[in-house]
């Protein structure tokens, strides 16, 4: 969908609402905290630019969130990625309820080391957080079931990408983005409701 040297932003599979995004990085990494600065700072325009995109388009705030874990064979995606999409979730006050968090300016100040994992939450006013979490798989927060309880438009089941893997809302999110049109009305953006 965009791209510049150092991310592309590509529709999900698991798209449970149209115009959700991955921010990936074009250099390998478990998560973004182990990219060099310029990297941090390329996936950071990228995604700016695409939250306003976003806004423009649907008409909703907009979240994004990143779990930074650093654990090799640990997840089912083993290559970071920023999550963003539009939604209503306050997942920041959820993980604030449950995990000690702290504000920064950019994701340049998340921690850095391969031995530390964490959780960034970009709220819909912009503030960036950071929550430390142990490096280690088990528990763990699986963070898109979390949105999907928060946001009173998906669907509660809808947070598991293999199975529900909503194919038109991919392609709804590739039109709705690269073709100018009015904001979509607020009920298309339940799971799986009809475009």
């Amino acid at each position: 969908m965009a791209s510049n040297e150092h991310a592309a932003a590509v529709p999900t599979i698991g798209a449970f609402v149209p115009g959700y995004l991955l921010v990936v990085p074009t250099t390998h990494t478990l998560s973004l905290g182990q990219l060099s600065n310029e990297e941090l700072e390329g996936v950071e325009d990228l995604a700016r630019d695409l939250t306003d995109q976003l806004h423009r388009v649907y008409r909703r705030p907009t979240l994004s969130f990143e779990y930074g874990l650093n654990l090799p064979a640990a997840r089912r995606i083993g290559h970071g990625h920023l999550h963003i999409l539009p939604s209503t979730a306050d997942l920041g006050g959820w993980l604030a309820r449950r995990v000690p968090g702290y504000e920064i300016a950019s994701y340049t100040q998340v921690p850095r080391g391969a031995d530390t994992s964490y959780i960034t939450v970009r709220d819909q006013t912009g503030t960036l957080t950071c929550f430390p979490v142990p490096n280690d798989a088990f528990p763990r927060i699986r963070l898109r079931k979390i949105v999907a309880r928060l946001d009173p438009q998906i669907e509660d089941t809808a947070w598991d990408w293999e199975a529900h893997p909503f194919p038109e809302l991919m392609r709804a999110t590739v039109e709705d983005l690269t073709t100018v049109k009015p904001a979509r009305p607020e009920a298309a953006y339940r799971a799986g409701a009809p475009r």
